[in-house]
């Protein structure tokens, strides 16, 4: 009984029919894959760059717009803020401004939220500007009764018991002021140094010379003139000399660089984008601050000029700063120049003669601070600061002109460059850039910061001779002050300091042992 009853139990288990086992264990592997299966991440949103949420500059009663791309899990909210505060009732994906005021200047962001989490945009800037028709037109005529035509903004509330700065900037070509208002009616960027935020928290004087009709160029007698412009303006109105500034866009690049190499020591900054450099020597210019700007896809032809005219400083010793859209095309990208915060505060805050100390800043500061800087080692060790308004340091790079050596430096804000092999009894440029945002998203991109260390390599050179009953120690190159030292086994190494403070030759005494001697320079 009990061995049938095992048989007929096993027989039971073999007779289940196919489908009902092949359901059993279907069933089982889908339990399974359900307790095994990873739970999806959490997931913020995640906002796209675009051109619809950039830094713009709007005229006084036209509308404008800002919007913003954003993905991930619905359902998404909104929250638009005007200088880190919440606009009420401004919580759609776009914000709309029917009709601006100078009250709606300023930074505008836009929280973008879902049930895992929230994420900020970039700031944009609106600058809200007076109308064109607030430039004022002039005739400056010079003594051989040439006439230059010009237009310039003053500040809301001119007071002329106030210094205020003068920012000069050149149109391209075409261009006169047959056409110059309708050229800044269409262009509200052309004026954004004279927007009412700009003109409450530092008041500058904005001034666009102009070409006559039927002229084409920036020639010498016009860049002439509008320095006797400029000199004329001065003594009538009053203005801050440490704080003149001079830029332009295309072909108006070449007449500020022109305009800077007539009137030396005279500029404090200059703000330039996409054009190409004038007749100056770029060693003329070098020790002056100036940012250029030009895109990628510059359709003018102006992106390898661009690239020239920074070459040309870089190689002369100067430490320009550049930034290189991706895209944004001609117009695009001298508009997103005249339109960025950080290059308009960038250049206000440069002062005549003095070296630049606004971020964003590349500053080498060892071995030394100074522009020039001797040694008789081989190698040389650099470290520098970067600071970019906050922004992330992508990579830094060193670069020696001389013998071409170049490699990469390591380190976050202080960043560490180690045995940079130097060229012998030669003048060495030693150049570190840093790459890091262009501050325009929507445009992509990146700037360079740059600085110099022209370094003189001078080995230390000595030789050694009998002179009677004593030594001669001579030597040449280095830098004092110099140490000499002696030693009796250069295995071991145990060299000692004999003289300080040395000056070539010495007299050393002659001792019944061996010996060894060697200098050493600063």
């Amino acid at each position: 009984m009990k061995l049938s009853s095992k048989k007929s139990a096993s027989r039971g288990l073999d007779s289940l029919p196919l489908p009902r086992m092949r359901l059993g264990i279907l069933w089982v592997a889908f339990c399974i894959a359900q307790a095994g299966a990873p739970r999806a991440l959490a997931a913020p949103p995640v906002i796209t760059p675009s051109t619809s949420l950039q830094s713009k500059a709007v005229f006084l009663a036209r509308s404008h717009s800002f919007a913003v791309t954003a993905s991930g899990d619905a359902p998404l909210s909104y929250q638009w803020r005007l200088n880190g505060q919440d606009l009420p009732g401004q919580t759609n994906k776009m914000l709309s401004i029917a009709a601006v005021e100078p009250t709606d200047e300023g930074d505008y962001t836009v929280r973008v939220a879902n049930g895992d989490g929230a994420v900020l945009s970039d700031s944009a800037r609106l600058w809200v500007v007076p109308a064109a028709t607030n430039f004022i037109k002039g005739n400056f005529t010079n003594t051989a009764r040439l006439r230059l035509p010009y237009f310039y903004v003053l500040p809301t509330h001119y007071d002329p018991a106030r210094s205020y700065p003068l920012v000069c900037l050149f149109h391209g070509s075409p261009g006169s002021e047959a056409d110059f208002m309708g050229f800044a009616g269409t262009d509200a960027w052309a004026a954004s140094f004279a927007s009412y935020g700009q003109q409450a928290a530092d008041p500058v004087i904005l001034l666009w010379p102009s070409r006559r009709v039927g002229d084409g160029s920036w020639s010498d007698p016009y860049l002439k003139q509008v320095s006797g412009l400029i000199d004329t303006l001065i003594a009538g109105l009053n203005i801050d000399t440490n704080r003149v500034y001079v830029g332009g866009g295309s072909e108006g690049v070449h007449a500020a660089w022109d305009l800077i190499g007539m009137r030396p020591g005279f500029f404090a900054g200059a703000l330039v984008g996409a054009g190409w450099q004038g007749y100056t020597p770029a060693a003329a210019i070098r020790d002056m601050p100036l940012w250029a700007v030009c895109a990628a896809d510059d359709e003018a032809g102006q992106l390898g000029p661009t690239q020239s005219l920074i070459r040309a400083l870089c190689r002369a010793g100067g430490n320009p700063i550049y930034t290189e859209y991706k895209t944004g095309g001609h117009v695009g990208g001298i508009g997103m120049c005249l339109s960025s915060p950080a290059m308009l505060n960038w250049v206000l805050a440069q002062r005549r003669g003095a070296p630049s100390t606004a971020e964003p800043l590349l500053r080498i500061t060892q071995p030394t601070q100074e522009a020039i800087f001797t040694t008789g080692q081989p190698t040389l060790d650099l470290s520098a600061t970067v600071e970019a308004l906050g922004q992330k340091i992508t990579l830094v790079t060193w670069t020696n002109a001389a013998n071409k050596a170049t490699g990469v430096a390591s380190g976050t804000n202080l960043w560490i460059a180690t045995r940079i092999p130097l060229l012998a009894d030669t003048t060495n440029l030693v150049t570190m850039t840093a790459t890091t945002t262009s501050w325009a998203p929507g445009y992509g991109g990146n700037t360079t910061l740059i600085d110099s260390l022209t370094v003189v390599s001078s080995p230390i050179r000595a030789n050694l001779a009998t002179q009677g009953s004593v030594l001669i120690l001579k030597w040449s190159g280095g830098m004092a002050p110099f140490e000499v030292q002696r030693a009796t086994d250069l295995n071991l190494g145990d060299w000692t300091a004999m003289l300080t403070n040395a000056i070539p030759p010495q007299s050393l005494p002659v001792e019944g042992r061996a010996g060894f001697f060697r200098v050493i320079g600063h």
